[in-house]
């Protein structure tokens, strides 16, 4: 049925292409090299010569008449797991292809939403705000950014939790989250600047380093860019905990970013995504079940800072 879906929203001439060879290499090196038994090399398929059927899906995300090319990989447990099958999204830009959603999810869908297509699927209740068994979360393409954009989801939902999921799993790094190749350098000296070592550094075996999670957010100033937040890292059982909870970085085209929020500690950041640019709101952390208390920001442009939303600007809002 999902394929269904994405072949009827998909232009005449779209259907008629043929997949890049890139993909179709990338396609098949990716199921061979799955069905390979590292301790019995004779135990493993025949190898594929061709992508199976309804695995390269021919689509048009950016509604530019260009074709897109999603990638349903096959409902095998080497590519699916508790966070659902994998599922790839290239769009097109100029004379290749851009990787703009790739991960694993539960029940993934498409859907027009007036000029707009959206991705949508499911993710770990953990990342929900407001808290629910399961998170709905939903993008469109964003042709200034060149990347998919947070909306509000089917189920109703328009508020995202800052560190939830992003559309592409980097995987990691020396036992870290990779970062994104985008982030901006004063973003990437403010992620080493807040690490903290826990432990005797002669002791490799007792000695750690915690670093600050990094995230991309949707646009929050109005400049067409999205922006950045980082969670303050956790702490040894010797330390003091971080002195804030988290920071929100803007993007800017002199500096690369600069910092416009610090929270207190124990604070959580979302995004109500119904808007653009999208909400900025202060969450306190919420327990499965709870009401999450949120307080709205407000951008202040001569300052370039986020405050506390005004009574005239909360009474202004749809």
């Amino acid at each position: 049925m999902f394929a269904g879906l994405w072949l009827a929203l998909t232009p005449v001439g779209v259907l008629s292409q043929e997949p890049p060879p890139g993909l179709v290499w990338y396609v098949l090196d990716e199921l061979n090299h799955t069905g390979f038994d590292i301790e019995d090399p004779t135990n493993r398929p025949i190898p594929l010569s061709e992508p199976p059927a309804g695995v390269l899906l021919p689509v048009d995300v950016s509604r530019d008449g260009v074709v897109d090319w999603l990638i349903r990989w096959p409902e095998d447990q080497r590519l699916c797991g508790t966070g659902g099958c994998r599922l790839s999204l290239y769009v097109s830009d100029g004379d290749h292809y851009l990787r703009v959603f790739d991960r694993q999810a539960w029940d993934p869908d498409i859907r027009t939403v007036g000029d707009e297509v959206r991705v949508e699927a499911s993710f770990h209740h953990l990342n929900c705000l407001p808290p629910r068994e399961v998170c709905r979360l939903a993008w469109a393409w964003d042709p200034t950014t060149r990347s998919l954009s947070e909306r509000p989801s089917s189920d109703g939902e328009a508020v995202v939790s800052g560190f939830g999921e992003g559309t592409v799993d980097l995987g990691e790094v020396d036992g870290r989250p990779k970062l994104p190749d985008d982030i901006p350098a004063a973003v990437f000296d403010r992620y080493l600047a807040g690490r903290r070592a826990c432990g005797n550094p002669d002791d490799a075996d007792a000695f750690t380093v915690s670093y600050p999670a990094v995230a991309s957010t949707p646009d929050l100033n109005g400049d067409g860019q999205r922006d950045w937040v980082i969670e303050a890292p956790g702490a040894c059982a010797e330390q003091a905990a971080a002195d804030y909870g988290y920071e929100v970085w803007i993007s800017d085209e002199t500096d690369g970013a600069s910092r416009a929020f610090v929270a207190a500690p124990g604070r959580w950041p979302a995004f109500q995504v119904d808007r653009t640019p999208a909400g900025l709101l202060d969450a306190r952390p919420c327990l499965t079940g709870e009401m999450c208390e949120t307080a709205p920001l407000e951008w202040n442009r001569a300052a370039r800072v986020f405050r506390p939303a005004s009574t005239e600007s909360l009474s202004s809002r749809p």
